[in-house]
């Protein structure tokens, strides 16, 4: 890492982290910065931490579209 850090990111949850991860892509020197001892501890880590599918909105409606649109999002992002 250089003297010069261009960005720094507030929070290493999974927005911060997806952040700090664009950046860095982008070629940005990029500092994140956490008060917890370990990533993903605060407000990332108090919700239901599924993926939903869908399954329980009616087909076609705006919710269902999402999740599934949603999920084919998340694994794309992870395989990256």
């Amino acid at each position: 890492m250089s003297d010069h850090i261009q960005t720094i990111v507030i929070g290493a949850g999974a927005v911060g982290l997806a952040i700090g991860r664009e950046l860095a892509r982008a070629g940005q020197e990029c500092l994140i910065l956490e008060s917890a001892s370990s990533v993903g501890q605060g407000v990332s880590s108090r919700n239901s931490e599924v993926i939903h599918a869908g399954i329980y909105y009616s087909k076609g409606s705006n919710k269902a579209n999402l999740c599934l649109e949603g999920k084919a999002l998340l694994y794309d992002f992870c395989d990256q």
